[in-house]
């Protein structure tokens, strides 16, 4: 079991259309149990475990809507036009929504059963809506959103470059990315941190906050350890049990020991779009030659 865990944890098993598959099946395993919004990780700082006030719903899901409510605190979300990419079960949109007041949220996700069941979970929550679409090719108008959320759905993506250009294209310029997720396989945090920071560069980004959370992940995920290995003996048929269990970063998942001993980070990330001009990706005007100077008029 711990070398298969092992080789596990070497290889990107939620990746492109292997990760695309996954996410169908379990959204067709669950496609009835209307109580799970959340697919994410969670996250527990202490602060927000006692301070944050809950739906009766989302308490059922705390840690998973505490790392929602971490990732869109980074900006403000009051009045604006919201995009949740890899939105899943709506539960992280549903959130943004309704406890930041955006004035309109829009999840988008590449997996029809999800769409389904946000549809008919969430549908009447007016100003909030759900749509399918690839993450790397939006079919959303140029600068149409204030902000674009994306949590824990980025490392399933063949070709992050592209994504982040998507991202750029459909924010207004000085909107927020607000970027939650873990570091890849075979490559140091540190290393994985600067790849990360270059590619949001290369698009038209620029920096504002990058911030280490992986100390908070393992602290939601052990206090939500116990109520996840029980719902998933409750909600799978006992062939998927072990893989559930795995998949949803239990203790004995190899992505929570890559956590704990160093091998993986997870990291949360506001970065702002710049207007077209300061974009080192994007189109610049062209440069014109300089005036020439105005001839000078002697002075007797």
């Amino acid at each position: 079991m711990r070398f298969f865990q092992k080789r596990l944890s070497e290889t990107q098993v939620f990746f492109g259309a292997r990760a695309r598959y996954l996410y169908e099946l379990i959204g067709w395993v669950t496609r009835d149990e209307t109580d799970l919004h959340f697919m994410n990780y969670g996250y527990s700082d202490g602060e927000l475990d006692t301070q944050l006030i809950l739906t009766p719903q989302e308490e059922f899901e705390r840690y998973s809507a505490q790392l929602y409510h971490a990732v869109g605190g980074q900006a403000p979300l009051a009045g604006r036009r919201v995009l949740d990419i890899g939105s899943g079960r709506g539960g992280g949109a549903r959130h943004l929504h309704s406890h930041f007041g955006a004035r309109e949220t829009i999840g988008c996700d590449i997996a029809q059963n999800a769409i389904r069941f946000c549809g008919k979970v969430h549908g009447g929550v007016p100003g909030l809506s759900f749509r399918q679409g690839d993450a790397t090719a939006l079919a959303f108008a140029d600068d149409s959103f204030d902000a674009v959320v994306n949590v824990e759905s980025a490392h399933c993506y063949t070709d992050p470059r592209a994504f982040f250009s998507e991202v750029r294209r459909v924010l207004r310029p000085d909107g927020a990315f607000l970027l939650a997720d873990f570091t890849p396989p075979r490559c140091h945090p540190a290393e994985a941190r600067l790849h990360l920071v270059d590619g949001l560069s290369q698009a038209g980004f620029a920096i504002t906050a990058i911030t280490d959370v992986t100390a908070h992940i393992l602290r939601g995920l052990d206090a939500d350890d116990a109520r996840r290995c029980r719902e998933i003996d409750r909600r799978f048929p006992r062939f998927m049990r072990r893989f559930a269990r795995l998949w949803a970063g239990t203790r004995e998942s190899w992505i929570y020991r890559d956590f704990a001993e160093g091998r993986r980070a997870y990291l949360m990330i506001h970065a702002t779009a710049l207007p077209a001009v300061d974009a080192p990706g994007l189109p610049r005007p062209v440069d014109l030659p300089e005036p020439a100077p105005a001839p000078q008029t002697a002075v007797a």
